[in-house]
């Protein structure tokens, strides 16, 4: 058991607990888990309590979202359990400053898209929405595209699912720049001002939501919501948060994952990728992970449907305008991918990355309250420019189809049967490329699978 919880998990562990997470919020509010609006609202309590502005409260109202402070707590628990808080890892200042930059791009681009990541990928995959699998489809060339921006600004090394201290000096020994370029043995976090800086800014937005949670009148405010659902969102958001940080699961790299199959070594050797990224990438881990939390959801919602009689969640805030899939969707799937890796991770992982003091979560966290402020100041001509004029009025593949249940159960069927196919081919696939046999693929940590490679290359050599 002490090994369980003072080691990294592989992906496919790690994409259980958000699965777990998924199911438990959909059996409680039978939809899949907010994130993006819950962050708006925290952001409003600094307008509420401190600026007495309404740049933000305009559309947001200001309140506390009990699952972000879930995954938050959730990975600094496994900071604690691990003894290894990311304080350590060196991100030089135009790292950081992408992080920035890429929140920005995110925010903005999780309003016009209705939704982040998580919301589209864990939520809209599992329930057969068009409109999500689109937004999957069109970010990810634009996510590669981020990824050779940030090649080419010669950082690419700095792109992995996780930073763990005993793989990196391990690299060190073995002289593999690429991998070694976080670690300073002479780094002094708690010396450097856009750490500090940036730290103040997370301190005061975490104790500006708690102080509203504490004083009342918010919806999730203590008192105004029962203490069973604040346990429940904040369990929901720890069980995220601690599968985040023991894995480093996320959802842009791993719908990246499966086209780095065609990739050559020299390929990612010209991108200066590091090679535990080559080993992630190329070992289809995340994709796993993200498929075994999509499937856990979607036989979720195949069974309630089917057996219990409940609907089929629906992802598309149709609002004022009654389109299912719009303009909006096409504009910001890109947005999304490219602020996923500038960010170096999508939006629940930054979360994630803030529980364990990573220098980038903490400057993407401002970037994410800028994103948000050009729909806040013009929500009724964004609206009007990217939601009036749409594509398709159907919210999920079910209503293209014939109005006969038997008709659509068979198609949800499988469509569960396709992804319950793709996670066997992922393991099978990707235990091969890694070297492994499948059951090390799902029960080692990636760390773990690139060091026994490591070690494998040695002897030979």
């Amino acid at each position: 058991m002490r090994n369980i919880l003072t080691k990294p998990w592989s992906f496919v562990w790690g994409g259980f607990l958000v699965g777990l997470a998924e199911v438990l919020y959909f059996l409680k509010y039978e939809t899949p888990i907010p994130i993006t609006t819950g962050l708006a609202k925290m952001f409003g309590t600094l307008e509420e309590n401190i600026t007495k502005t309404d740049f933000i409260t305009r559309v947001y109202s200001a309140d506390i979202h009990w699952v972000i402070v879930g995954i938050i707590a959730g990975a600094c628990l496994v900071t604690l359990i691990e003894r290894e808080r990311k304080t350590w890892v060196r991100y030089p200042l135009r790292i950081a400053l992408l992080a920035f930059l890429g929140g920005a791009i995110f925010g903005f681009g999780t309003r016009i898209a209705q939704g982040c990541t998580a919301w589209h990928y864990l939520g809209g995959i599992p329930a057969m929405s068009l409109t999500s699998i689109i937004v999957a489809l069109v970010s990810i060339p634009f996510a590669y595209l981020a990824f050779m921006l940030m090649s080419r600004l010669n950082v690419g090394g700095f792109m992995k699912h996780q930073e763990v201290k005993t793989t990196v000096e391990r690299c060190v020994e073995l002289e593999y720049q690429i991998d070694t370029l976080s670690y300073d043995p002479e780094h002094r976090p708690y010396k450097d001002p856009t750490r500090l800086i940036f730290t103040a800014f997370f301190i005061l937005v975490f104790v500006s939501a708690i102080w509203t949670a504490f004083k009342g009148g918010a919806t999730n405010s203590i008192g105004e919501l029962p203490w069973v659902e604040i346990l429940l969102k904040g369990l929901v958001g720890f069980l995220i948060g601690f599968g985040i940080a023991k894995s480093g699961f996320g959802t842009e790299c791993a719908v990246m994952a499966p086209k780095s199959l065609l990739f050559k070594p020299k390929h990612f050797e010209a991108m200066k990728v590091a090679r535990i990224t080559q080993t992630m990438f190329t070992g289809l881990m995340p994709f796993a992970g993200l498929l075994v939390a999509i499937l856990m959801f979607n036989l979720t919602i195949l069974f309630t449907w089917i057996v219990l009689g409940w609907d089929v969640p629906v992802v598309v805030e149709a609002g004022k305008y009654k389109w299912g899939f719009h303009r909006g969707h096409l504009i910001g799937g890109p947005l999304l991918g490219i602020g996923s890796v500038l960010m170096i991770g999508c939006e629940i992982r930054t979360y994630a990355r803030l529980g364990m003091a990573y220098l980038t979560g903490l400057t993407a966290l401002p970037g994410f309250m800028l994103g948000y402020l050009p729909y806040t100041l013009y929500k009724d001509k964004l609206d009007e420019i990217f939601f009036s004029k749409g594509f398709i009025k159907e919210k999920n593949m079910l209503e293209l189809l014939p109005d006969n249940p038997y008709i659509q159960y068979g198609f949800a069927i499988l469509y569960s049967g396709m992804l319950i196919a793709l996670l066997i081919w992922a393991i099978k696939k990707g235990s091969q490329m890694a070297k492994v046999t499948p059951k090390e693929y799902i029960t080692k940590s990636t760390d773990e699978v690139f060091l026994k490679g490591l070690h494998a290359e040695n002897r030979i050599s």
